[in-house]
Order: C-alpha cells, then sequence, then structure tokens
C-alpha cells in the first residue's frame, strides 16, 4: 500500500501519493513521465490522476 504523506514530494518515495482521489503515486507519474508524458494533460490521460476532483479535501496536505 503507498504510503499516505510526505512532507516534501520532491524527495518523497516513488510511493508516496500525489493524486489522492484516484490513488496516484509519485512513481506512477515518473513512469508516465518516463513513456513520454510531456504535459499535465499527458500525465493525467497516462495516469488517471485528476479525474475525481477531490485531492484537496482528501490530502493531508489540502491542496
Amino acid at each position: 500500500m503507498p504510503l499516505k504523506f510526505s512532507a516534501d514530494i520532491l524527495t518523497a518515495p516513488p510511493e508516496a501519493l500525489v493524486c489522492y482521489c484516484s490513488q496516484v503515486s509519485k512513481g506512477d507519474i515518473l513512469a508516465a513521465m518516463r513513456a513520454g508524458a510531456k504535459t499535465l494533460e499527458d500525465i493525467k490521460r497516462a495516469t488517471g490522476a485528476c479525474r475525481v476532483s477531490r485531492c484537496k479535501e482528501l490530502s493531508p496536505r489540502r491542496r
């Protein structure tokens, strides 16, 4: 199970969640970028991030 919170996403491990509503990890985003995702829209399409629009309320960062 991915870590639920890391104070600094830049130094967080790959399993740290970035998108809480769709359960997308930092590793998922990095893998999408390695596979060719160049824009935020590319990353969203590849990972399914930002589809539920509830991250602000689910994230311990509240953003």
